[in-house]
C-alpha cells in the first residue's frame, strides 16, 4: 500500500529529511529506477489515495524500493510478486540478488513458485507445521516427486492407483501444478 504523496515520499517511508542519494539507492536495489525515470514526473510523481496512475505491480515494486529503504539487514516480504507481470518478476528477481550481494535477509512468503528460483532456502509450511526446510534445490526436487495424498478408500474418494485423474473437491494446487 502507497501512501498518497510522490514517489519519492513513499520510498522514503515520508520522512522528510531523507537525502535523494538514498532514495535513489533503495530505488536501484529494488531495480525500480529506470521504471520511475520513465514516468513523466519521475521520483516527483503522485500517487493518489486508490494508487493511481500506477498499476498493481508498479506499486509492489515501488514498495519493495521502500522496504529497502535505509539499508536494512533483514526484510520480510509477504506476497511480493502477487500483482507482478514477467518484466517485474524478472526485476523482483534481480533485487533479490542484489540484497544477498549486500548482505540483506531477505524472507520471502508466496505461493508463486517463480520466486523459488531467486532463493536460497526454502521452508514449506503444511496446515501450520513444517512440513520441510533446506537448499532450495533439495526441496524443490523432494516436492516435484512427492505425490499428494491419495484418499483411503472408507473417505469416499478413488484413490490414485484406481484410475482416474481429477482432482479430490477442495484438495487446491498441488506442488508441481
Amino acid at each position: 500500500q502507497l501512501f498518497p504523496a510522490t514517489i519519492k515520499a513513499n520510498i522514503a517511508r515520508m520522512r522528510e529529511d531523507a537525502d535523494d542519494a538514498a532514495i535513489f539507492a533503495a530505488a536501484e536495489l529494488a531495480d525500480v529506477h529506470e521504471m520511475i525515470s520513465g514516468f513523466a514526473q519521475g521520483y516527483e510523481t503522485l500517487v493518489s489515495i486508490d494508487g493511481s496512475p500506477l498499476s498493481g505491480g508498479q506499486k509492489q515494486r515501488i514498495g519493495l524500493a521502500r522496504a529497502f529503504f535505509g539499508n536494512p539487514r533483514l526484510v520480510i516480504l509477504d506476497e511480493p510478486n502477487s500483482n507482478l507481470d514477467t518484466p517485474g518478476e524478472m526485476a523482483l528477481a534481480r533485487a533479490l540478488g542484489r540484497a544477498k550481494e549486500r548482505g540483506i535477509t531477505v524472507v520471502a512468503i508466496t505461493q508463486r513458485p517463480a520466486l523459488l528460483r531467486s532463493v536460497d532456502k526454502i521452508l514449506v509450511l503444511r496446515n501450520g507445521a513444517v512440513e520441510a526446510l533446506g537448499p532450495r534445490d533439495e526441496i524443490l526436487r523432494r516436492l516435484s516427486t512427492t505425490k499428494p495424498a491419495a484418499p483411503r478408500p472408507d473417505e469416499g474418494g478413488k484413490r490414485d492407483d484406481q484410475g482416474g485423474d481429477e482432482k479430490r473437491p477442495g484438495s487446491g494446487p498441488q506442488p508441481g501444478e
